[in-house]
Formats: C-alpha cells, sequence, structure tokens
C-alpha cells in the first residue's frame, strides 16, 4: 500500500509526536474541541440509518474500535465493544459486554460474529487489524467498514504544512498537539487489502458533504465541495 504512508514511515524519523487514541478519549467527542470529528461522526450516523432501515442486521455483532460507540444507538442485543483505549470503552453502557484489544496486535474472536463493524476505522486500516477481523467473523459473515473518504484525506494532508500522510494531527484541550495513526487508502488499493484477507467488497458508497445539515469543521469545509465524498463505506463479506 504506497497511496498514503502509514506510521512506519515516520516512527523512526523522530519528527512526530505520535500519540494513542487513549490520551484523547476523553476530550475527542467534545465538538467545539474536536469539530472534524463530529462531522464524520455524523456523516458515519447516515450510514447506519441507512443500512438499519433498508436490512437491520443480525446474529452476534462486534464493534471495532468503538470509542464511544455509535453503533450501540441502532443495536444493544447481541453486541461487543472492542477497542484499544480503556477510557473509551469505559464512556458506554456497563450492560453492553466489551474487550480491550488492540486489534493491530493480537485477535478478538474466532468465528464467533455474523457482522463486523469498524466505523472511523481508519486508525487500524492495517493488513494484521483485517486479518483479524476476517477471523473473527464467521463464513458468510459480513463486515461494514467506514473511512474518513480517500479525496478529503489526500486533499486536505497535503495542503496543509502540519499535516502528514497517515495520521491525524490533533490539538488537545491544553493545546499540546500529536499525531494519531489514521490510515486511508484510495478505492483500488483498499480492495486489494481486503481481498488479501479471504474477504470480498460487495458494494462500496459515499456519503457527500451535501447530505450532512451542517459542517462544523473548516478542516472539512475550506477542503470539500457539496458534491464530494467525506466519507468512503466498504461493504464486505467472508467468502
Amino acid at each position: 500500500m504506497k497511496s498514503l504512508l502509514g506510521r512506519a514511515a515516520f516512527k523512526s524519523s523522530g519528527i512526530l509526536e505520535i500519540g494513542s487514541y487513549e490520551e484523547v478519549a476523553l476530550e475527542y467527542y467534545n465538538a467545539a474541541l474536536h469539530p472534524t470529528c463530529a462531522d464524520f461522526r455524523s456523516a458515519s450516523r447516515i450510514v447506519l440509518q441507512r443500512l438499519f432501515s433498508r436490512d437491520a442486521p443480525q446474529g452476534r455483532i462486534a464493534d471495532v474500535g468503538c470509542g464511544l460507540s455509535l453503533l450501540s444507538e441502532f443495536v444493544t442485543e447481541n453486541l461487543v465493544l472492542i477497542d484499544a483505549s480503556s477510557k473509551m470503552l469505559a464512556q458506554n453502557s456497563r450492560n453492553i459486554e466489551k474487550r480491550l484489544v488492540n486489534v493491530e496486535e493480537r485477535s478478538f474472536a474466532q468465528s464467533e460474529f455474523d457482522w463486523v463493524f469498524g466505523i472511523l476505522a481508519d486508525p487500524y486500516n492495517s493488513a494484521q487489524a483485517w486479518n483479524n477481523l476476517s477471523s473473527a467473523l464467521k463464513v458468510g459473515g459480513s463486515c461494514l467498514f467506514v473511512v474518513p473518504s480517500y479525496r478529503w484525506a489526500s486533499k486536505f494532508r497535503s495542503s496543509v504544512l502540519e499535516e502528514q500522510p497517515g495520521f491525524a494531527h490533533f490539538v488537545k484541550a491544553d493545546n499540546s498537539s500529536i499525531f494519531l495513526p489514521s490510515i486511508v487508502y484510495p478505492q483500488a488499493e483498499q480492495f486489494a487489502l481486503i481481498e488479501s484477507v479471504r474477504m470480498r467488497v460487495s458494494n462500496f458508497e459515499q456519503i457527500f458533504v451535501r447530505e450532512l445539515t451542517n459542517i462544523s469543521s473548516p478542516k472539512i469545509s475550506k477542503v470539500l465541495a457539496a458534491d464530494d465524498p467525506i466519507l468512503d463505506v466498504y461493504f464486505t463479506d467472508k467468502m
């Protein structure tokens, strides 16, 4: 995968202060502090509204990299929340099963789930994570994988000096700055990554800027036009 470099390209250089989502968990959902996150979350809600209105997923469901789970607004039965951040997991209802797992480092299940959701899954869009997503699914199971659009990632991160390919630049409430993993590929390369782990893409959709009632983040509004995609959405099945 070559289009947007991953974290390994910068780790050895020492030029970035690379952090983790654990460090921003308690402020991540503050729309005033992080309007870009809020806009992407609003767009992701549209994805779920459409999916659940036309054909609500059934069976055992995993929300991977859940953060404050958006999926739990749509389903609570047979739902498992998975995240590498204990502070993110702690923001969810105590009545939902939770697993503290970094999916890039180890498996979280074996052939357990009918559905796996990755909502804003760019922090772990890697071959190892995809292998673990595939392993967690039953044969014939489905994965919905949502990331910021490649058009936005490529345009924004190439136009702002402080940005770096493969990372999201966060300015925290205390004005300190860190870079968090965020890997977004063009469609053909994302397809190839998915297919490398015995899965196939059954559908590809996008959410467009015009579909949101409001865009709060200048990181989006100054880069994308109304007809530009804000999210890329991959529907995949395990073969």
